[in-house]
C-alpha cells in the first residue's frame, strides 16, 4: 500500500538573545527527541555567547541587536538557502516544548504547504494577565484584518513552509515580524493550521515591552493596508 505522506526536510531554526543557557539546554533537549540540523541565530547577545558553544549546529551571530524579527528573517533564509523545505522555530527561552516538533511535523503531512502555528490555551493556563489580554485583542484584531482565524498571534513556535520568501519578507524587524508574517500568509492565501501547545514559564526574562511594543503593533497594522 502506497503512503500518502509527503517526505519533509526539516530544520530547527532557534533565535537568541542573551539567552546563553537556556539556548543550550533547548538545543540538548532537541537533540535527545529529534534526528533534525538546527539553525541558531545569536541577535547580537552580549552574555558571552560564542560560537564555541554550538560546535555541532549551524551558528551565525548579528554584529548587533536588531530584533527578533530580523533574528527569524536571517534563519529562515539560511534554511531556504539551503534547501530544506520547512522551518520549525522555536524561542530559546524554554517556553516551547520541544517534544510538539514532530506533532507540528505531523500536521504538515495532512496539509503541506500550510503555515502551522502554536496555539496556547488562552483562558485557563498559566499565562499572566496583560499578556492574555494582549494576545486575545491582538488576535481578533488580526482575524478581522486577515479573514483568518488567527487563534494565537503572539507564539514563536511555527512550522514556515519555506517554498516563497515572501512569507516573511517583512519591514518589521521586532516582536511584530510574528504578527505581519500572518499578512503575507493572507495575501498568499498560504492555509493556517493550529498546534496545541502547553504554556511553560520559567524563570527567563521576557524581552518584551508591553507598552512599546503595543504601539509597534498598531504601527504594523496601519501598515499591513500598503502591503
Amino acid at each position: 500500500m502506497r503512503s500518502s505522506l509527503i517526505p519533509l526536510n526539516p530544520v530547527i531554526v532557534i533565535p537568541v538573545y542573551n539567552g546563553r543557557d537556556s539556548v543550550l539546554r533547548l538545543v540538548q533537549q532537541i537533540k535527545s527527541i529529534v534526528d533534525y540540523s538546527i539553525i541558531v541565530i545569536d541577535d547580537g547577545s552580549t552574555d558571552g555567547t560564542r560560537p564555541e558553544d554550538f560546535m555541532d549546529v549551524a551558528y551565525l551571530k548579528h554584529p548587533e541587536n536588531r530584533g527578533k524579527g530580523a533574528a527569524l528573517k536571517t534563519g529562515l533564509n539560511l534554511a531556504k538557502e539551503a534547501g530544506f523545505d520547512h522551518a520549525i522555530t522555536l524561542d530559546a527561552d524554554g517556553q516551547h516544548d520541544p517534544h510538539a516538533i514532530t506533532s507540528f511535523l505531523s500536521r504538515v503531512q495532512k496539509q503541506p504547504g500550510a503555515l502551522v502555528v502554536g496555539m496556547r490555551n488562552l483562558i485557563t493556563e498559566g499565562m499572566p494577565f496583560h499578556r492574555k489580554l494582549s494576545n486575545n485583542i491582538t488576535s481578533l484584531i488580526l482575524s478581522l484584518r486577515t479573514s483568518l482565524r488567527v487563534r494565537d498571534s503572539q507564539v514563536g513556535y511555527r512550522c514556515y513552509p519555506l517554498i516563497d520568501r515572501r512569507l516573511w519578507d517583512s519591514i518589521e524587524d521586532g516582536f511584530q515580524f510574528e504578527s505581519a508574517v500572518f499578512f503575507n500568509a493572507a495575501k498568499l492565501k498560504i492555509p493556517l493550521d493550529w498546534q496545541p501547545i502547553p504554556v511553560i514559564y520559567g524563570s527567563e526574562e521576557s524581552h518584551m515591552n508591553l507598552l512599546l511594543d503595543t504601539l509597534r503593533f498598531i504601527r504594523t497594522f496601519f501598515r499591513s493596508f500598503k502591503w
